[in-house]
């Protein structure tokens, strides 16, 4: 259905006088600035002696918008002009040339050469794009500025393009590993499981762990238009801000196999592998992503559901902040959603109830468990000791759904998603040396988790007993805890 807009411009390209249809593109420009919740001023004092421009100011931004109309393309007379004015003006101002028939090549040039005073272009089928809401303003003003300061770019004519693509590099390598029992090891294990956005934390960040009543806020942001390579771009934006870590933990989901994996690089690396998880017995045409990471004041999740073919096509996205408050600076947070597409639409919210559940039992949920795999870290944990730590382990799951007479243990509310799950990885309440791992006999501990708008964070906790405990301090006894 056309909108308001749409049928204002094709009226407007109906018009037979030049002046006259300049002037309306104008006021078009200026309804439409409106319309994205800009306060609009037109023939502002930045504009005279001339009496034809736009200025539109939305929260820190403000543009000084020059239309032209006309049957050739506008060229470096026009772009010297609204220089002159924009020279009159705040250095913060940028300014913006809309031009219903292009620009020539020497504007183009004359943008890239000076990012010191911006300009941004926006040609007739970006404004007719922008009209009929397939491209938002907010977001194509945001794109063209963003790649002028940033890379000395001029993005024209390719609001829908893809973009070019890069090697993700740089994506923090996770510090622990799953060792198998025959001392193989991996950042990654896969296990029977099915469909259900889950995923197994090593630690747990508690956002109502603080001094004050109350409980955290969440923050739901929802890119669209996404694939494959644009979620490993949005983890890489992540990680240019600090929330991509060696700490984070991932699952991939297809319908009857699960991948459990550690650390950002790790799912870089494992994501593009569909073809190989699409020939799984039973496998579906989709899968199901769960990535876990911290940030500051909190944690976050990604979930996104991704076609199993060449389209890798994403749908469902959604990135979930978990903080202990609203941040005094949200800077940060305003950037990341921008540069992933996001403008409208965002919002604090309130949580009605603590973050994280614990069990809290007084005996082991289940008294004796054996590791299949363990989750082994990095030397130094200790000063001046070489030695490897267990921080983890990876267990048969003791809840499993079925069979439903084998006396099973009891799994507590709201983790349901795990009945299908073939393995649990647990933390160690208690870390212990790598060595004679004979020596060592587990039970599951205790089980906490915490829900996000879309995913379910699991972190279950088991510990150990020696039957033969080292010599020495209380920590060579039971273990490092953490």
């Amino acid at each position: 259905m056309r909108n308001a807009l749409e049928e204002w411009l094709d009226a407007l390209q109906k018009l037979d006088d030049p002046a006259k249809r300049g002037r309306d593109l104008e006021e078009f420009a200026a309804e439409m600035f409106r319309q994205h919740h800009f306060e609009v001023t037109r023939n502002p004092r930045t504009a005279r002696p001339r009496q034809t421009d736009v200025l539109a100011t939305r929260d820190g931004e403000i543009y000084l918008i020059e239309c032209k109309w006309r049957s050739t393309k506008a060229d470096i007379d026009d772009i010297d002009s609204l220089r002159s004015r924009l020279r009159r003006t705040e250095r913060r101002v940028v300014g913006v040339l809309i031009s219903f028939e292009g620009f020539t090549g020497s504007v183009v040039s004359d943008v890239e050469q000076h990012r010191s005073q911006p300009v941004l272009l926006i040609s007739g089928d970006e404004l007719r794009l922008a009209a009929i809401g397939l491209v938002p303003l907010s977001e194509l003003l945001w794109r063209k500025r963003d790649a002028l300061l940033t890379n000395g770019t001029v993005l024209l004519d390719e609001p829908d393009a893809k973009r070019p693509k890069t090697r993700h590099i740089g994506l923090p390598v996770a510090n622990l590993q799953f060792m198998q029992s025959d001392g193989k090891r991996s950042q990654v294990i896969e296990c029977a499981g099915e469909f259900g956005q889950f995923v197994f934390a090593h630690e747990l960040p508690d956002i109502d762990w603080v001094a004050a009543d109350g409980y955290g806020v969440t923050l739901d942001v929802a890119p669209r238009g996404l694939d494959e390579y644009g979620l490993l771009e949005l983890v890489g934006k992540l990680a240019a801000l600090g929330w991509a870590t060696p700490d984070a933990r991932w699952s991939v989901q297809q319908a009857n196999r699960n991948w459990h994996g550690l650390g950002s690089a790790a799912f870089a690396e494992q994501l593009p592998r569909w073809d190989q998880r699409a020939k799984t017995p039973g496998a579906y045409d989709s899968e199901e992503i769960c990535y876990l990471d911290r940030c500051d004041g909190g944690f976050y999740t990604l979930t996104a559901n991704l076609a199993a073919d060449r389209s890798r096509r994403a749908t469902m996205i959604t990135l979930s902040f978990q903080l202990e408050g609203i941040p005094l600076d949200s800077a940060p947070l305003v950037h990341l959603c921008r540069s992933i597409g996001v403008h409208e639409g965002l919002y604090w919210r309130p949580r009605g109830d603590r973050s994280v559940t614990r069990s809290r039992e007084s005996r082991p949920l289940v008294a004796d468990v054996r590791p299949l795999a363990y989750l082994v870290g990095p030397a130094g944990l200790v000063a001046d000791d070489p030695t490897e730590w267990v921080s983890g382990i990876v267990i048969a799951n003791p809840f499993i759904a079925e069979p439903a007479d084998a006396g099973r243990a009891e799994l507590p509310d709201g983790l349901a998603l795990l009945e299908e799950s073939e393995h649990l990885v647990c933390a160690l309440a208690e870390h212990h040396r790598l060595g004679d791992l004979s020596r060592y006999s587990y039970y599951l501990r205790s089980l906490e988790y915490a829900r996000t708008s879309e995913a379910l964070v699991c972190r279950p906790v088991a510990n150990w007993r020696s039957e033969d405990p080292p010599m020495g301090s209380r920590a060579g006894r039971r273990g490092l805890t953490r």
